[in-house]
């Protein structure tokens, strides 16, 4: 239970911002609206931040009076890491986009469908992300896989520089010169505990034109288009991305079977990179979609299998109202899964569905761009994968707890199905809290240098959450004025 800290109207009065309590009218929309765990945790204040210097009078503080502090860019951690029973850092505010010829400083808060509307009225876009409603600080700091990712590389790769607030309420700008091992870091493991992010100079590229393409197959061929896809898909020109969906929300009809995604060009383009693999695939297949984007939409991807169940409401649920449930494992692969595996996968999707229950396999291909940098180039390790799968399991919002419980359970078993066959990595944006073994699972090799960074820039763990970046690698050095010794030259608080 977090510490009741006194002066609450001490920090609301130093704030350019807004505080907010639980009996605040404004609260309860400040909600978030699924949670990943059985309960909803509620924060004693929220604070809504202004720009950085709002980010730093919260740190400072949470330090002083030793609150649990939870960062939120958008609120969409699956495992629930934008919580916290202390006090809330709300970065939604910070929304700023700001084009300057290739480069783009964008505020954390930023949603990524308005954020690509905004740049392609510029003629640019990024790629860092496909879901419109996930905010672009979470979406890039833990990689930020995207339509365009294939193509241009990970949302984490396209970041140049980034402002952050340290754990002792400096707020500091980082790049490849300056705090190095700080900026290596937050590529690829940035909400992990060794600051709050409040800006983003992130690469742009020339708007593109795209064309999307969604294609239905029966249930009964779910088996072998899964097996067609994995042996194609990671190995597919740079220029497509092609993912596979099985989704189930009602149980008493067969769970849709789609092969969905986008392709650089026309249509008369998508309809060439695709041709080769629907002759070889199975045969039983419709052409439900064929469209060209518009520049808005081209980096985006949330619509492209027909799942509007995933459309969170916003804001989060009325007073009284639990949060929907949204249970989510995942993990990455190196190899194809053998015909046993895909078959044991399939039937515990279609076995005890349930009404109200929202079930989806989901079949992401990496390869292309994604595996160009070494692993440990950045702090996102997963270069050499061929595809991940995600298990997600969702009941709304009047769920009780037997139809929760029975969603993460599906979401477990169905996990643990295709297990053994897996790598042993894990998409950090897609976080999982029954993981024994996270901090390997998401950084791998790169988890002692972590360490390091951790115990450099917060060695009192201020930034500490269920799966932060533990700070015990060893004694930090320290500054002569007492404050940790980060390395490197701070410079001044100004962007590149």
């Amino acid at each position: 239970m977090a510490t009741t800290a006194p002066g609450w109207r001490e920090l609301a009065t130093t704030l350019d911002g807004s505080l907010v309590r639980p009996d605040d009218t404004e609260f309860s929309s400040l909600r978030r609206p699924f949670v990943g765990g059985l309960t909803e945790v509620l924060p004693q204040a929220v604070v809504r931040c202004a720009g950085a210097p709002d980010v730093a009078r919260a740190v400072t503080f949470a330090r002083k009076h030793r609150l649990p502090v939870a960062i939120r860019s958008g609120g969409h951690s699956f495992a629930d890491h934008c919580a916290t029973d202390g006090l809330l850092i709300d970065l939604g505010r910070l929304d700023t986009v700001a084009l300057a010829g290739e480069t783009a400083t964008i505020g954390p808060g930023v949603r990524l469908g308005p954020l690509a509307q905004r740049l392609a009225v510029q003629g640019r876009i990024v790629s860092c992300g496909w879901n419109p409603l996930v905010a672009v600080g979470g979406a890039v700091l833990g990689g930020g896989f995207g339509v365009l990712s294939r193509r241009f590389g990970l949302g984490c790769d396209q970041l140049l520089a980034a402002q952050v607030v340290l754990a002792d309420g400096d707020i500091v700008w980082v790049d490849e010169q300056r705090e190095p091992d700080l900026f290596w870091a937050l590529r690829g493991a940035g909400w992990a505990g060794f600051g709050v992010v409040t800006a983003l100079v992130l690469r742009t590229f020339p708007v593109q034109r795209m064309c999307r393409f969604v294609h239905r197959w029966p249930w009964a061929d779910a088996a072998a288009l899964i097996d067609a896809w994995q042996r194609w898909a990671p190995h597919a020109p740079d220029h497509l991305n092609a993912e596979v969906a099985i989704q189930s929300a009602d149980p008493s009809a067969d769970p849709k079977v789609t092969l969905f995604g986008a392709t650089l060009g026309r249509a008369d383009a998508a309809r060439a990179a695709l041709a080769e693999f629907l002759a070889s695939a199975a045969p039983g297949h419709e052409l439900d979609e064929l469209t060209e984007l518009s520049p808005a939409a081209a980096p985006l991807r949330h619509s492209y299998a027909g799942a509007a169940v995933l459309e969170h409401p916003q804001p989060g649920p009325p007073a009284g109202l639990r949060p929907l449930l949204r249970a989510v494992k995942s993990e990455f692969f190196d190899t194809a899964l053998p015909e046993p595996a895909i078959t044991a996968l399939l039937a515990n999707f279609a076995a005890d569905r349930r009404p109200a229950q929202y079930r989806e396999l989901e079949f992401i291909p990496w390869g292309g761009m994604i595996g160009k940098p070494d692993p440990g180039a950045t702090a996102f390790t997963h270069r050499n994968q061929l595809f991940q799968i995600g298990h997600h399991g969702m009941v709304p919002n009047p769920a009780g707890d037997d139809a929760r419980a029975a969603a993460r359970g599906w979401a477990k078993r169905s996990w643990r199905s295709v297990h053994p066959w897996a790598a042993g990595g894990v998409y950090p944006n897609y976080p999982d809290a029954d993981l024994p073994d996270w901090a390997r699972a998401y950084y791998g090799d790169n988890l002692p240098r972590l360490t390091e960074v951790k115990a450099r820039y917060d060695p009192d763990d201020v930034f500490h959450f269920a799966q932060s970046i533990p700070a015990t690698a060893g004694a930090p050095r320290h500054r002569a004025d007492g404050g940790p010794d980060r390395g490197g030259s701070n410079g001044p608080a100004t962007p590149p």
